[in-house]
Formats: structure tokens, sequence, C-alpha cells
């Protein structure tokens, strides 16, 4: 499991393509460890390049 940090929309789509694939990992598994990073990172880049403004 190699996890990089998401800097680029390629890196970004890279991650969603492996989230894709490790969807439905079993818990406690090395797969479903870099399940919930891939996510997590995933999380933070939509934070800053797309944001989500509050409701009225």
């Amino acid at each position: 499991m190699e996890i990089i940090s998401i800097k680029t929309e390629q890196d970004y789509d890279l991650a969603l393509s492996r989230v894709n694939i490790l969807f439905e990992a079993k818990p406690n598994t090395n797969e479903a460890k870099e399940l919930d990073a891939l996510v997590t990172l995933i999380e933070k880049y939509e934070e800053i390049h797309y944001p989500i403004p509050m409701p009225d």
C-alpha cells in the first residue's frame, strides 16, 4: 500500500479509481486501511478544489 498525497486532478482521478476497486474491502484488512486513507485524502482535496457553499 503506497499512499501519496493528492496534488493534481490526475492524482485525484487515480485515487477515485482505486477507491472503486477497494470499495467492498473487508474490515481490518490492508485494503480497508488503504480505502480509509484514500477517502480521507479525497475529502481534503475536494474541500479545497470543489467547495460546497453553505445554503442560504
